[in-house]
């Protein structure tokens, strides 16, 4: 059975996807830099809190250190993906669309093994109704990411990187424009 991903032309509806993406890159750096000074106050006070990385919670006790180490390895990846949305340079987007379905499937995976042992400790109605919520909302989140940055690399790779882009002729027009920008020759012009 053949499955194909969707491929998106706007991010929510209304942004153009390179500058959905930038903003997407953005407020991802800005909370992986808030959790990186929150880890890092944890360590400091020994306060003691649970491990969360993309919705995923590790029920077992995981160093703070790794945790901040976990989120400066995000901000490394992010910084990669703006930088090569920003000069439009596919390598390094390709990068970052690897590393984000790599933890995207490592967190789910630790998700699936949390719940599994929560059951069997009879701790599975908090992972139901304080985990679960939370695992959803991210896990949802990452994979609209992954979309628009796999739907980018589709665009640029048809395109070229030094691609015009006519935003006025996304929202007019949604038939088939060739690669070299001309219109599709069946269009006849309306009067209004």
């Amino acid at each position: 059975m053949y499955c194909d991903w969707p491929t998106l032309g706007r991010c929510c509806f209304c942004m153009p996807l390179r500058r959905g993406i930038l903003t997407f890159g953005y407020i991802n750096l800005i909370f992986s830099a808030f959790m990186v000074g929150v880890y890092s106050y944890s360590v400091h006070t020994e306060f003691g809190l649970f491990a969360v990385y993309h919705g995923t919670t590790v029920g077992a006790s995981v160093p703070e250190g790794a945790c901040v180490f976990i989120y400066c390895v995000e901000i490394i990846f992010t910084a990669i993906l703006l930088y090569g949305t920003h000069k439009k340079l596919i390598t390094y987007i390709r990068v970052y669309y690897y590393f984000a379905v790599t933890t995207t499937v490592a967190s789910c995976l630790v998700q699936i093994l949390d719940f599994t042992i929560a059951v069997s400790t009879r701790s599975g109605l908090y992972m139901i109704f304080e985990v679960l919520p939370l695992m959803f909302a991210s896990m949802s989140i990452q994979i609209y990411l992954i979309i628009l940055i796999r739907s980018l690399l589709k665009k640029m790779e048809q395109s070229g990187p030094h691609g015009y882009e006519n935003q006025l002729q996304q929202i007019v027009y949604e038939g088939k424009v060739e690669s070299n920008g001309v219109y599709d020759p069946t269009v006849v012009p309306v009067d209004v």
